[in-house]
C-alpha cells in the first residue's frame, strides 16, 4: 500500500465487496452505492436550565474534507466474525486495489435484515462528529446499500432469521419494534404489570412476594410473545420507504436492500481485572470530545469503547492537545441533544465511572443491566 496520508473519508462514491452474498448457491461480488444517512430525533432538555442557549442543538462544523470523491472501493470480506450485536454484524476486509491509495485497515458492519435505518442513523452520527474522526470516534468511510434480489442468500441473514424467535426480548425498549424502525419505545412503560397499591411491611409475607412475582413473569412472557409476533408480522411486511433512500423501490416485492458501513478497524477492548487508572483519564475525555457536539452516546458500555489502532496516522484531539489512545463505537442508538455539553459530559462520566470500577474488580457491567 503506498505510503503518505490516509485518502479522505468522502473520496468513496461506491464499493465492491465479494463475500457478502450468494445468489443460487454461488459466491458473487456486490456493488453498493453510497447513501443518504438518517438523522435521528433529538433528545432535548427537560428544562431551560439543562439546555444550551435559546435551547438550540449545536450546530454541525463546516465540513474540512476535500469535494466528494469518485472512487470505487474494491474489497472482500474476510470470513472471521469480529463481534455482532442488536443492528448487524462486523468483519474484517481485505482492501483488493491497494495500489491507488493509502487506508487504514477496514472492518464492515453489515446491517441485519431490517435494521437499515438503525445503520443509516449510525451513519449520520459518524458524520455529525467528522472533526473528531481518527480522533475520539473511528474513521468512517461511507454508508452505502445495494437493492438486491429477495433470493439472495446474505451472510448471517438465514442465521439470524431462524434465531428471532428465540433470541432473548429486551421488554425496557432497546429491541422493541416501532413504526418507522428507527425510535424505540419504552416497552416495558407501556405494558407493565402495576401493583393496585404498596405492600406495607404490616402486610408483608413471602406468599404474597411470590405471588406477585408469579404474576410479573406470567406479564413479562406474554409481553415477550407479543414483541416477537410484532417482529414476524413485520418482517412479512415490505419495508417503507424512507428519507434514507428517497427515491426507493423498497416496496417491490422481489427486491430488498442491503446496508453496510465501512469503518478504520480498531483494537482490543479494555482490560479486565488490571488497575486502570492510567487510561480512565482519556476515556473520560473521548465522551467530552462527543459532547461537545451534543452527542449523547446512550450505548455505554465496555465493548464500545476499543483501543486506538496501532498506526502513526492518530489525529492530535483539537479540545485536549493530544492523540487519544482510545475509540468510541455504534452510534445506532445515539442522540443529538441541546443539553449543556457539562450535562452531557456528567452523564458519561457517571456510566464510565461504574463500567470502569467494575473492570478493575474483574466483571464487566452493561448498561442494559
Amino acid at each position: 500500500m503506498p505510503a503518505g496520508p490516509f485518502v479522505p473519508s468522502n473520496a468513496f462514491s461506491s464499493l465492491i465487496i465479494g463475500g457478502l452474498i450468494k445468489i443460487n448457491g454461488v459466491q458473487v461480488p456486490l456493488m453498493l452505492s453510497k447513501t443518504i444517512s438518517k438523522p435521528g430525533k433529538p433528545l432535548l432538555a427537560s428544562a431551560e436550565c439543562f439546555a444550551n442557549p435559546g435551547g438550540l442543538l449545536p450546530v454541525r462544523p463546516p465540513s474540512k474534507l476535500p469535494p466528494p470523491g469518485n472512487l470505487c472501493l474494491h474489497v472482500s470480506l474476510e470470513p472471521e466474525r469480529l463481534g455482532y450485536g442488536r443492528v448487524g454484524s462486523v468483519y474484517p476486509l481485505r482492501i483488493d486495489d491497494n495500489n491507488q491509495y493509502t487506508l487504514p485497515s477496514l472492518v464492515i458492519k453489515v446491517a441485519a435484515r431490517r435494521r437499515y435505518d438503525d445503520l443509516a442513523r449510525e451513519a449520520w452520527f459518524y458524520e455529525e462528529m467528522e472533526d473528531i474522526q481518527g480522533v475520539a470516534i473511528a474513521r468512517c468511510y461511507g454508508f452505502f446499500t445495494a437493492e438486491i434480489e429477495q433470493n439472495s442468500e446474505v451472510l448471517d441473514w438465514a442465521e439470524a432469521d431462524a434465531d428471532c424467535d428465540e433470541e432473548e426480548v429486551d421488554i425496557r425498549g432497546e429491541d422493541s419494534p416501532s413504526e418507522d424502525g428507527c425510535d424505540t419505545e419504552d416497552t416495558w412503560d407501556r405494558y407493565a404489570w402495576r401493583d393496585s397499591e404498596d405492600l406495607v411491611m404490616e402486610e408483608f409475607s413471602w406468599e404474597v412476594v411470590f405471588k406477585r412475582e408469579e404474576e410479573r413473569d406470567k406479564l413479562r412472557d406474554k409481553l415477550r410473545d407479543k414483541i416477537r409476533q410484532e417482529r414476524r408480522d413485520k418482517r412479512a411486511r415490505t419495508i417503507k420507504p424512507t428519507r434514507a433512500d428517497p427515491v426507493s423501490v423498497r416496496n417491490r416485492s422481489d427486491k430488498t436492500f442491503l446496508s453496510v458501513l465501512v469503518l478504520e478497524r480498531l483494537g482490543d477492548v479494555m482490560p479486565i481485572g488490571v488497575p486502570l487508572e492510567a487510561l480512565k483519564p482519556d476515556v473520560r475525555e473521548i465522551y467530552s470530545d462527543m459532547g461537545r457536539f451534543g452527542v449523547h452516546h446512550i450505548d455505554i458500555r465496555w465493548r464500545n469503547i476499543l483501543a486506538a489502532p496501532a498506526t502513526d496516522q492518530s489525529i492530535v484531539c483539537p479540545y485536549h492537545g493530544h492523540k487519544h489512545q482510545w475509540r468510541v463505537v455504534d452510534f445506532d442508538l445515539s442522540r443529538k441533544s441541546n443539553h449543556l455539553h457539562s450535562g452531557i459530559e456528567s452523564a458519561a462520566n457517571g456510566w464510565l465511572q461504574t463500567i470502569l470500577d467494575g473492570l478493575e474488580e474483574g466483571y464487566v457491567v452493561e448498561t442494559w443491566d
